[in-house]
């Protein structure tokens, strides 16, 4: 009776500490096997669009003993708190990377704490979890955000003038990005150094339109409405993740030609747009 008093105590609360589900599934408890099926469909679907044309060889199985890893929540150091980000989210985050490091072998990776976990330990709930031993050998990732824009370009329109009608073309564009770091704390003993892994992603996504227009004399009648592309956070996340996955499986098993990649690479920013006298364009 106390257990089941305490589970719906736990998703009592749960449902009323998350503003916003971005659906990335924070964690295996409870959880159906077909989301778990889910994160692995959409990680793999990342792959194939971030991984494919890289230059650099991997050798995953060049390890003789696994390397144990423990990752921390994700943290946020953006000046501006994006409107998806929330508590829960640091812990979906952190759940979908280990997901994504699970795809290399050589590495057993594990969880600082699940977001079910964090809940319990908030409402002072007992937490039947077995603790093991502190692991003197682990080497600790910290996952931060530290930036993340999304905007609205002002469109590109382009129009044709046929006496009575005039025929215009609108191309809406949307920009996602998202910049994260991964710091990495080794063991005591240890003589490596392992610089910080970046990754910067950034998504643009187009919708084109078409207005009909009647002109009558001076004024004019008729129009188009133009819808922007929606705001792809879960998409940029899964890329970000995937790119920072193989930076940090490169990093733990010193991949040469790998880790200088993510060093040299360059990177694509949001587009800084001129600023205008005129009215800006909202229809998209």
């Amino acid at each position: 009776m106390k257990s089941q008093l305490q589970f719906a105590l736990l998703f009592a609360v749960s449902s009323l500490i998350v503003p916003f589900e971005l659906d990335l599934f924070a964690s295996e408890i409870n959880q159906k096997k077909s989301k778990i099926e889910l994160i692995e469909k959409d990680l793999a679907k990342a792959r194939n669009k971030v991984l494919a044309d890289r230059e650099y060889s991997l050798n995953k199985k060049v390890l003789s003993k696994d390397i144990d890893v423990l990752i921390k929540p994700y943290q946020l150091a953006a000046e501006k708190t994006p409107d998806w980000w929330s508590e829960k989210q640091a812990y979906d985050m952190s759940f979908v990377l280990q997901k994504a490091l699970n795809n290399y072998s050589g590495l057993n990776v594990s969880l600082e704490k699940t977001w079910e976990e964090r809940i319990l330990e908030k409402e002072n709930l007992p937490n039947n979890k077995i603790k093991s031993g502190a692991n003197n050998n682990e080497i600790i990732i910290t996952p931060i955000v530290e930036d993340f824009k999304f905007q609205v370009l002002n469109p590109k329109t382009r129009g044709i003038g046929l006496v009575f009608i005039s025929i215009n073309s609108k191309t809406c564009v949307n920009e996602t990005f998202l910049s994260t770091r991964y710091v990495f704390e080794l063991p005591s003993d240890s003589i490596r150094l392992i610089n910080d892994i970046e990754s910067k992603e950034l998504l643009v996504k187009k919708k084109k339109g078409s207005s009909l227009n009647a002109n009558l004399l001076v004024v004019g009648a008729g129009g188009g409405k133009f819808k922007a592309p929606e705001k792809p956070v879960k998409e940029v996340i899964y890329n970000s993740i995937v790119d920072s996955a193989e930076g940090l499986f490169c990093s733990l098993t010193d991949n040469k030609n790998c880790v200088e990649y993510y060093q040299e690479r360059e990177y694509e920013f949001p587009t800084v747009e001129k600023k205008r006298k005129k009215r800006k364009d909202k229809s998209c």
